[in-house]
């Protein structure tokens, strides 16, 4: 059960409308001036706040699972990712530990005690501030260029990410480098899709938001 909760909190962070918004697959200068500068806007980047509406298409259902609520985030390991809509749900991620509570539960896990925990963890915040994206031993990577944002198509290459999800798409703004958007493709067909929106970049953060206890 703690595996099935954890990965759905991967899924916060995070088909493609490629199609639609026109991307073109850039070229070898366009990739390398793109890591570049993702790399360092993330390393620019000491705390996020946001808003996320979040939109899961289940493969079962005829209907998408619409969510809103609010996202923390301070350098280099400290995520607190809350829902507010329809339903009070918060996960907060801190160091080697998870806490993910709601009205009437509270479960803290220590990620070191599973690899894959620990795995997704990392992936986690490589979506909210794209650091550790570029690591080809465990993901492939199709760069696109659109109108307004770069997207960046990652395919697993670890059995266990293999395991959990068959691909990773974010897009990232073109002015700040930040991202935009994060889909999660599940092996099911199931997808989601977060969209950041009302970005604060390095405002101040109390570290007692991030408290596990």
């Amino acid at each position: 059960m703690n595996k099935k909760i954890f990965l759905s909190a991967i899924c916060f962070v995070i088909t493609t409308m490629s199609f639609a918004q026109g991307y073109r697959p850039a070229t070898p200068e366009q990739q390398k001036e793109l890591m570049q500068n993702i790399t360092a806007a993330s390393k620019q980047m000491k705390t996020l706040q946001c808003d996320f509406v979040q939109k899961m298409t289940i493969s079962i259902l005829a209907d998408e699972m619409l969510s809103e609520g609010k996202l923390l985030f301070k350098q280099d390991d400290k995520l607190c990712w809350e829902y507010i809509k329809p339903y009070r749900y918060r996960f907060t991620l801190n160091g080697n530990k998870v806490m993910i509570s709601t009205e009437n539960n509270k479960d803290i896990i220590d990620v070191n005690s599973n690899r894959i925990f620990k795995e997704i963890s990392k992936l986690i915040i490589s979506g909210i501030n794209g650091s550790g994206i570029f690591e080809e031993d465990k993901f492939a990577a199709r760069f696109n260029v659109g109108a307004h944002d770069y997207q960046i198509i990652l395919t697993p290459r670890q059995r266990e990410l293999r395991q959990m999800f068959s691909a990773v798409t974010l897009t990232f703004n073109k002015t700040d480098y930040t991202v935009n958007t994060v889909e999660i493709k599940e092996l099911s067909g199931d997808t989601t899709l977060i969209t950041m929106k009302n970005k604060q970049i390095n405002k101040e953060i109390d570290d007692e938001i991030f408290t596990i206890r």
